[in-house]
């Protein structure tokens, strides 16, 4: 049997060949490059197409437009990568078991598991951080539209300047909707797309208080200032509760580490001076 230190160069040298086939075949794969590198290196793990279909399963499409993603391009990365994350997993665990102890054996399919859930983990992390980048956004968008309509620019102008302007996520959803009215789509049905897409209750507020100005004739740069004061105020009382959600959290590493750590110190002390106390009273120097 070949030795650990033969085994693992062989593990490396493997590794090096997969992520230079993968560099070259997800070339193809436009949207791809979005991913996380994990993600990508598992989709580049060569394997049967039919071991993929029943590993990977079908992906969520309404997940992927969350997320930033465009589907066509991504889901077939999305299911090469849980084939590829549980046979690594697998590979792992039987490597685990032979290098380091066979008792490890038994957590293989944990490993799998972990493998096989791992690139759907990535995505909805990445659209967590995307909607939270929009609801961040949001009231500074409202404000460059408030600016824009009291300059007497219409709202779809108004939307197209201020998305320029503020760019990121909510920059590319908004223009994404300005371009599905351009080829046609109603108002109504591209705002709500907006909403759908984003998948986050405050732009869905805000394309209900857009679409109802627009149908009772309100002033929209008022309904506009509104909803930006709104949504600041709920911004800072999320702040407060991420705050308050902390305050446990620090008490509990300060009564975990800190306070035994003092402990231990003052302990080392009196230990010290007790110890040469009694080298002093034994007749030591």
């Amino acid at each position: 049997m070949p030795s650990p230190s033969v085994l693992l160069a062989m593990a490396a040298l493997v590794s090096g060949v997969m992520g230079w086939i993968l560099a070259r075949r997800l070339r193809a794969h436009r949207g791809a490059d979005a991913l996380p590198g994990v993600v990508m290196l598992l989709s580049g793990i060569p394997l049967p197409s039919s071991v993929r279909a029943m590993i990977g399963g079908r992906v969520d499409a309404d997940g992927l437009i969350t997320a930033g993603l465009p589907p066509d391009a991504t889901a077939p990365v999305i299911v090469r990568a849980r084939a590829g994350g549980a046979v690594a997993g697998v590979a792992f665990g039987v490597a685990s078991a032979v290098l380091l102890a066979p008792l490890l054996l038994v957590l293989t399919p944990l490993w799998m598991l972990m493998g096989r859930l791992g690139p759907d983990r990535a995505v909805a992390r990445r659209a967590r951080a995307r909607r939270a980048a929009i609801v961040e956004a949001l009231p500074d968008l409202l404000d460059l539209m408030v600016i824009c309509v009291e300059a007497g620019m219409a709202l779809d102008p108004a939307l197209s300047l201020a998305a320029d302007r503020l760019g990121g996520p909510l920059g590319e959803e908004v223009r994404a909707t300005l371009s599905d009215q351009a080829l046609g789509t109603p108002r109504r049905l591209a705002y709500r797309g907006l909403a759908s897409r984003t998948a986050s209750e405050d732009v869905g507020r805000l394309v209900a208080s857009l679409l109802q100005a627009e149908e009772l004739g309100t002033p929209l740069a008022t309904a506009l200032a509104g909803q930006a004061e709104a949504l600041r105020a709920a911004r800072r009382q999320r702040a407060r509760d991420r705050a308050a959600r902390a305050a446990p959290r620090i008490q509990l590493v300060v009564a975990l580490v800190m306070v035994p750590g003092a402990m231990l110190l003052v302990l080392g002390v009196m230990v010290v001076e007790m110890a040469a106390q009694v080298g002093i009273a034994l007749g030591g120097p």
